[in-house]
């Protein structure tokens, strides 16, 4: 059985969506473990200190406040984490039959590309300037545009197919 290019590029492109995946799904993992430390800290200190019932109110307010953002960015790593590995099996699934999965991928990177760098350079409302860049940011970067790469090339290899498809 002979294997086509498309069809190693497509198993190679779904091993990295996967990655991808697991590596959101990992950071979300880990911001949900600090976000119980967090609490569980808190909760320690507001048992400890006592001192009136408005310093305890204003207190849980503010922890409310930030754990909305915090909470907020798991939510958001657990989903495309979450996204990226049925699209993923889809293109095992699919290899270079449909275009859909391809497309979905790359527009999907890219706009998390796009709004990553967002994030870093300007004031987003919810969201905030981020200033951390750590290692996981920059190899989701490094995956996302690695798909981006891939999946136009395979746009491109899959209508090329068709139109000699549609030739012979």
């Amino acid at each position: 059985m002979e294997k086509k290019p498309t069809h190693v590029l497509a198993i190679t492109l779904a091993a990295i969506m996967f990655a991808t995946g697991v590596l959101y799904l990992s950071v979300a993992s880990d911001e949900f473990g600090s976000l119980k430390q967090e609490a569980h800290a808190a909760e320690s200190g507001e048992n400890e200190a006592t001192e009136s019932g408005e310093n305890e109110r204003a207190s849980s307010q503010s922890q409310s406040e930030s754990g909305f953002g915090d909470m907020g960015e798991i939510v958001f790593f657990t989903i495309v984490g979450a996204a990226y590995i049925p699209i993923g099996m889809w293109m095992l699934k699919a290899k270079a039959i449909t275009r859909k999965p391809y497309l979905i991928a790359l527009i999907g990177s890219a706009a998390l590309i796009v709004f990553y760098v967002a994030t870093r350079t300007m004031d987003i409302p919810m969201v905030g300037l981020q200033e951390d860049v750590g290692a996981p940011d920059i190899t989701a970067k490094v995956l996302q545009g690695a798909i981006v790469a891939l999946a136009g090339f395979m746009l491109f290899a899959i209508s090329k197919q068709r139109k000699t498809q549609k030739l012979a």
